[in-house]
């Protein structure tokens, strides 16, 4: 679009409206044609410059981007691996609180508060902890059954760690965690094939 052309245009033909207006003469339609096909001509119009190219998207991954997916999912693992064992250090810490077996300065209250974190209903009862396992492991698979085989393995790899971390054996409250973990995993696996709970017993 012309920007100049079209401000003298509209000068010009302001001008000549004048001058037609102080002469008085009639309207000339052969100008008005004029003015209309100058209009026409100073519109904008799409001009296709060159054949159109279709635009795909390729959903083919790269191997760097596939190397780049499996690291980011190992360290999410790892990660999940790390916060159960953490947990789990905890919940047999306050299980040993409540023997006065781990701190020779605990304190009659500090056992009282570690035995009811325990209790049905605490912080790390085993319905608590299980529960807390398996919504990261839900988490983390996205809800895909077919990654129970990999997070079972990582809850096994949890809980060898924390015993490690306990001394070498892990408090029975611990082992009762993991059975129930181990339960639960076995519950969402029938889920998922659709077989009703505890038919394979």
């Amino acid at each position: 679009m012309n920007i100049t052309r079209i401000g003298y245009t509209a000068h010009q033909n302001t001008a000549v409206r004048s001058e037609k207006a102080s002469e008085k003469k009639e309207p000339d339609t052969t100008g008005a044609t004029t003015e209309n096909q100058a209009a026409v001509q100073n519109r904008d119009t799409f001009v296709q410059t060159g054949a159109e190219k279709p635009v795909t998207y390729s959903r083919k991954l790269t191997d760097a981007q596939v190397q780049q997916l499996k690291d980011e999912q190992a360290q999410r693992m790892e990660s999940f691996i790390q916060m159960l064992q953490s947990m789990v250090v905890k919940q047999g810490q306050r299980s040993n609180l409540t023997l006065f077996g781990m701190d020779l300065y605990v304190t009659p209250e500090q056992s009282r508060q570690a035995a009811e974190s325990i209790a049905e209903g605490g912080e790390y009862s085993v319905d608590a902890v299980a529960g807390r396992i398996m919504d990261m492991a839900k988490a983390l698979s996205g809800g895909d059954p077919s990654k129970i085989d990999t997070l079972r393995t990582a809850v096994q790899k949890g809980f060898q760690a924390a015993g490690v971390e306990l001394g070498g054996e892990l408090p029975s409250i611990c082992g009762q965690t993991y059975d129930e973990v181990m339960k639960r995993f076995d519950e969402w696996e029938q889920g998922a094939q659709g077989t009703p709970a505890g038919a394979a017993e």
